[in-house]
């Protein structure tokens, strides 16, 4: 019976032996390690893009001491050029393919912004999302410019809502009430213009209207941009008349 001890203890003794040898119990972090990744370089290895889009997003957030949740998530699969809003979560979904389109952190901005406007409208209830659903466009609108207020108040340059939407925008040849979901891009760039030419003059003076996404705009609304700009002095005039 001693014998058959013996063997026993001396069998269990040599398989954890050799199964320590092989099967070394390690730590998340050692795991990390040899995979060339660590807590400190994670984002750096597996989510670059992930952790711009929730820095710039905590920022538009923070600084406008926006009192609702609202998180980001990149959709790294597929690759539309669109970002968008939910109602039942207020998720923001950025697109892989919308990425490609932008070329600094206010341009990401300006497309957070805009998706942050209409969460802050769900918020409101679901009566308010059947509002939004069948006025659409002038939900667009409403959008973009508070989207420019966050913007602004989060130290981003406004101007970049002109230039990715230039980069992004189609010019549907539906912009009859409900027969499409945004308006054309030209109209909505204008207002965009307009809305920071009134509010936010000073950044029509800033490098970042010498970017060759917005010579382009401007060159396609010119006319329009003279328009307004002619209307705006002459208003001006009456008020210093009156």
């Amino acid at each position: 019976m001693k014998k058959i001890s013996v063997i026993l203890f001396i069998s269990i003794f040599i398989n954890f032996i050799s199964n320590e040898a092989f099967c070394k119990i390690v730590t998340q972090d050692e795991v990390f390690i040899d995979n060339g990744i660590t807590t400190d370089n994670i984002w750096k290895k597996l989510g670059t893009r992930e952790e711009k889009i929730n820095l710039v997003g905590s920022r538009l957030l923070n600084e406008n001491k926006i009192p609702k949740r609202v998180f980001f998530k990149l959709e790294k699969g597929n690759y539309i050029v669109n970002a968008s809003a939910r109602y039942i979560d207020k998720q923001v979904t950025v697109y892989a393919g919308l990425l490609n389109y932008v070329d600094n952190d206010d341009e990401l901005a300006a497309i957070l912004a805009h998706e942050i406007a209409h969460d802050m409208d769900f918020y409101k209830g679901f009566g308010q999302t059947i509002v939004m659903a069948f006025n659409k466009k002038s939900y667009e609108y409403k959008a973009d410019l508070a989207g420019i207020d966050y913007m602004v108040k989060a130290g981003y340059n406004p101007v970049a809502m002109l230039t990715i939407m230039n980069k992004i925008g189609g010019e549907s040849v539906l912009d009859w009430r409900l027969s499409a979901s945004h308006p054309k891009t030209s109209k909505r760039l204008m207002k965009d213009y307009e809305y920071i030419y009134k509010k936010y003059p000073k950044y029509l003076k800033s490098d970042m209207t010498k970017s060759v996404y917005y010579k382009t705009w401007i060159n396609t609304a010119e006319k329009d941009i003279q328009k307004f700009e002619q209307r705006e002095k002459e208003r001006a005039l009456k008020r210093e008349a009156i």
